[in-house]
């Protein structure tokens, strides 16, 4: 008799939302007009019983939707296999991941395992939301309802599972005297990150002011995000206008909001301690909504995506503020503290050659550069919206010696009320990835 295996299989990283199966399977493929790629399998959502089973790959170029699984290289353990076709012998943990033309795909890790085992139906809960376990034999058979389920060592009744208690738990089930392998699993909560905007120029000598607060700011939390609006250099972006004139901000600067509507006062350097402990208070506060982001950088070419997750309903009042920023961009700053002793500029001149400016917004990727109206969200369902490829090279800075680097670009995210005021925010450099809870 042959021994039969199980095999899971789960996905390394964010996954933003679920593939369609109605991919276009077209035999001419063009692999110069693919720039980000998507690996899936036949078997996601499926448990498959002999290890003759064949699993099959497909490479999905994220464009179009068609499947380009002809013209890649696929890799188990980082060993290229012939064709996107394998049969899995041996009880073990594999890495899949793809390759065509340079370009790297996600990566899948698959588990074969020859015994009893537990399943959850996400790593990552929310608190207070539900996760439901599985439990199935060594030969595919589905055990659930004989199953006794043991969470952090403790028998819960049934296979459902709630706590608003955050943390790392792990869960194995018991099915006639024998015990199953333990699983793992997060219960997190969500918490705010407070949107600092710094309407800025490198002409304005005390601009660097609001510098000291961001500074301070982030020694003490990483909880914000920062977004640099300059207005009269050359690092105006051409919707700068339309922010500085729906908030009412006026010519005279530097100018900080938090939250994009509360405005921290910052006229006098003795004005500093208090603003950063006002936008400290405010940081890191738990809240009933979330935002993450996944990024895939290829070359210039830059595809963002955004998710809301939220523990009550939200009304489509709502608005998604989506800004691609630069970092590490030098050019000369006017300097009004070169004679202010104490001061963090003082004798570096009046105008600081290499000062560099960071977080500087180049554009909205949302239509409207104070939002987009988003969806209903359903409480504990994730919503997503893709923005498609943006081009990198079309904000580059050759000026004063500056290169182009994709690297420096991010992304800003805001989720703002009908009131105008940010909820919460997220940031993440560009081709990484960020979570709800991060």
């Amino acid at each position: 008799m042959k021994k039969k295996f199980i095999y899971l299989i789960v996905f390394i990283g964010l996954i933003f939302s679920s593939c369609s199966s109605d991919y276009d399977y077209s035999t001419d493929i063009d692999t110069n007009e693919i720039s980000f790629v998507t690996l899936t399998t036949n078997e996601e959502d499926k448990r498959i019983f002999g290890n003759e089973e064949t699993v099959t790959f497909h490479l999905i170029n994220d464009s179009n939707n068609s499947d380009v699984s002809d013209a890649a290289t696929f890799y188990i353990d980082g060993e290229s296999i012939l064709g996107n076709e394998f049969i899995f012998e041996e009880t073990g943990t594999y890495t899949i991941s793809a390759n065509i033309n340079d370009i790297q795909s996600n990566s899948l890790e698959i588990e074969i395992v020859g015994s009893n085992y537990v399943i959850v139906d996400s790593p990552k809960v929310l608190k207070g939301q539900t996760i439901n376990f599985k439990s199935y034999s060594v030969n595919g058979s589905d055990i659930t309802l004989e199953s006794t389920f043991i969470v952090n060592n403790t028998p819960i009744s049934g296979s459902e599972f709630q706590n608003n208690q955050t943390g790392m738990y792990n869960v194995k089930a018991l099915y006639q005297g024998s015990n199953s392998n333990t699983a793992n699993f997060k219960i997190f909560s969500l918490k705010n990150k407070v949107v600092l905007e710094d309407y800025t120029g490198d002409w304005c000598g005390w601009c660097p002011r609001v510098l000291l607060v961001v500074d301070e700011v982030k020694e003490v939390t990483d909880d914000v995000v920062v977004l640099a609006i300059h207005k009269n250099d050359v690092m105006e972006s051409s919707q700068a206008d339309a922010l500085i004139d729906a908030f009412n901000v006026g010519a005279s600067l530097p100018k900080l909001r938090a939250n994009r509507t509360e405005n921290i006062n910052v006229i006098q350097d003795s004005q500093i301690p208090n603003a950063v402990q006002n936008i400290t208070s405010q940081a890191g506060i738990e809240i009933s909504v979330g935002l993450a982001i996944n990024t895939k950088l290829n070359g210039n070419n830059l595809n963002v995506e955004v998710q809301i997750l939220s523990e009550e309903n939200l009304p489509s009042n709502y608005r998604l503020a989506v800004y691609l920023y630069q970092d590490n961009l030098v050019f000369p700053q006017t300097n009004y503290y070169n004679d202010i002793e104490g001061s963090k500029w003082y004798q570096q001149g009046e105008h600081i050659e290499d000062f560099v400016h960071n977080h500087v917004l180049e554009t909205s990727l949302t239509n409207n550069i104070l939002g987009d109206e988003i969806p209903t969200v359903s409480s504990y369902t994730v919503s997503s919206k893709n923005f498609g490829s943006i081009d990198l090279s079309g904000y580059a800075h050759y000026e004063n010696g500056n290169t182009f680097d994709p690297n420096n670009f991010g992304v800003a995210v805001f989720l703002v009320d009908e009131n105008n005021t940010a909820i919460n925010a997220q940031a993440v450099k560009a081709g990484e990835s960020i979570d709800f809870d991060e």
